[in-house]
């Protein structure tokens, strides 16, 4: 009984993203048909029609590069600034500090950034967007890495002091491959929450920087709706972060499990 209940639910929530597969994979006549069918000749000419003749690879390239780079950036400064909060005293209160800043609504941090940018000549710019990213991928990355670093007794700091060892070592070589579990998560999450982000995108991009999010209502124009295309540019928009979870699932299971537990 369970079971079927749990398939059943997962063919409920499964189920758009299916009929969105399929219906990127038909013609013009078969998405229209009075009665849709899971049975079709199937056709590339969507994904054709989008990533070549309208130029989608582009902003195809434009998210990759600004999710993996507001990334790494937010994973290089986020991590050691963690572990440093881990373990002052004064953490509790700079966490919360920083946790201030994050509650801010997009809305409010927008219409600044737009300005600031435009003023600097920015718009339009990968450097723009990745710094919009970094305003909520950085406090992420401190908020979630800090919990998994309290989940390693500080006598293990000690020791490798004893040792001999500096505190970059330290980091490098005895703390930071303990969490390697919540670094994969916390970079699974940054890299989702920047491949989806639609409205720093819409203020602060153009005709060269537009990500996917931003460039697929452009398929709907008052000519029509061009719904394989739509089908085709969000199945590969939500691909990737769907293959990237599946590989990655048993870090992400461990390290959301992991920083639950704190030394403190």
């Amino acid at each position: 009984m369970t079971a079927t209940l749990a398939v059943g639910l997962i063919g409920v929530y499964l189920s758009p993203i299916i009929w969105l597969i399929l219906t990127s994979f038909k013609n013009r006549v078969d998405i229209f048909s009075a009665t849709p069918s899971v049975f079709f000749t199937p056709t590339l000419s969507n994904y054709i029609d989008a990533f070549v003749t309208k130029g989608f690879a582009g902003n195809l390239l434009n998210s990759a590069t600004v999710g993996i780079v507001s990334t790494v950036v937010a994973l290089v400064v986020g991590v050691p600034a963690a572990y440093s909060l881990s373990r002052v005293r004064k953490g509790e209160s700079l966490m919360m500090a920083l946790l201030a800043a994050r509650l801010l609504p997009a809305m409010v941090l927008a219409v600044p950034l737009f300005v600031l940018a435009s003023n600097l000549g920015l718009r339009d710019t990968y450097f723009a967007l990745i710094a919009a990213h970094l305003t909520f991928a950085l406090p992420f990355t401190v908020w979630m890495m800090r919990g998994f670093f309290l989940s390693v007794p500080p006598s293990l700091d000690e020791a490798a002091r004893l040792d001999g060892c500096g505190e970059w070592r330290t980091f490098f070589t005895i703390v930071l491959p303990i969490v390697k579990p919540g670094l994969a998560a916390t970079g699974i999450f940054c890299l989702i929450n920047s491949w989806n982000e639609f409205l720093f995108a819409l203020v602060l991009t153009g005709r060269h920087t537009q990500t996917l999010p931003v460039a697929i209502p452009s398929l709907i124009t008052p000519m029509g709706t061009s719904w394989g295309q739509v089908a085709a540019v969000g199945t590969i928009t939500i691909l990737p972060v769907i293959i990237i979870a599946f590989l990655v699932q048993k870090h992400i299971v461990s390290g959301m499990t992991g920083g639950a537990v704190s030394a403190e």
